[in-house]
């Protein structure tokens, strides 16, 4: 039987439809539902069963009534009309309750729905949730992205550590890995990630970098004895002498200084 949350305040009917919901036996579903048919649980169980096969007759049965799982009903209506950031609002707002029920198929769907539409927030949270129930680093690479875009950065590390042999070969993680590295301060670090990036050729390298910024690295004393009357260009380009000098420290304080700034 597939993990979820357990249904202890459902009565052993609407326990049932759910254990049949989970293992996929959705056709089994659909007969408890037309067997009580008054029983709006298994209605609204039923109606996400045919959205999960997408066979489009959720609307041809009773949908009225609340029940826990009515929040998901809501999502899945959305998003069959194309409604995708009302559905990512919905699942959302579905999956952070902890008492909701919970399988694969629903959960992987709602963080499907809220990837597609960049709810950042929404993916981590309903990671979190999938990760309680299954370690199988499916949401790896989301879960990096969603977490950088949330500039959680520290957070952002922790999950490329703790799934580096499926994303150590990806460039648009790495890049991101080296990102994540220059907003936390640590230039030297990302320095030999971006260095190291596949196809970097196709980028400029670390030495040239250093050749580009030569002038502004030899004006660095100019710069310091003007340091309080600088424009933020000018900060930029003296962070940025900083940092392929390797005074790491000093490109750190001024780059700081300008995230204050916005």
């Amino acid at each position: 039987m597939a993990k979820s949350s357990a249904l202890s305040t459902q009565l052993s009917l609407e326990e049932s439809a759910w254990e049949l919901f989970e293992t996929g036996a959705y056709e089994e579903v659909s007969k408890l539902a037309e067997k009580n048919a008054k029983n709006v649980f298994l209605n609204h169980l039923r109606a996400v069963c045919e959205f999960e096969t997408e066979t489009n007759t959720a609307n041809n049965f009773p949908l009225e009534g609340k029940t826990v799982l009515t929040p998901l009903l809501g999502a899945y209506l959305h998003k069959a009309k194309g409604n995708s950031k009302e559905a990512a609002v919905l699942f959302h707002e579905y999956f952070k309750a902890s008492s909701s029920p919970v399988s694969y198929s629903i959960l992987t769907t709602g963080i499907k729905a809220c990837e597609e539409v960049g709810a950042h927030k929404a993916c981590a949270d309903l990671i979190q949730r999938y990760k309680a129930l299954w370690s199988d680093g499916y949401f790896a690479k989301l879960e990096f992205f969603s977490l950088y875009h949330l500039r959680k950065f520290e957070e952002a590390l922790k999950t490329f550590k703790e799934n580096s042999e499926s994303l150590k070969e990806d460039r648009d993680v790495l890049a991101a890995l080296g990102l994540c590295f220059v907003h936390i301060g640590k230039f030297e670090e990302a320095c030999n990630i971006l260095e190291k990036l596949p196809g970097a050729g196709e980028i400029p390298s670390y030495e040239d970098k250093v050749t580009e910024y030569s002038d502004r690295i030899k004006s660095i004393p100019k710069y310091e004895a003007r340091k309080k009357e600088l424009s933020r260009t000018e900060l930029l380009d003296l962070g940025y002498a900083y940092l392929f000098s390797e005074s790491y420290k000093k490109a750190e304080e001024v780059f700081t200084s300008l995230v204050f700034q916005e």
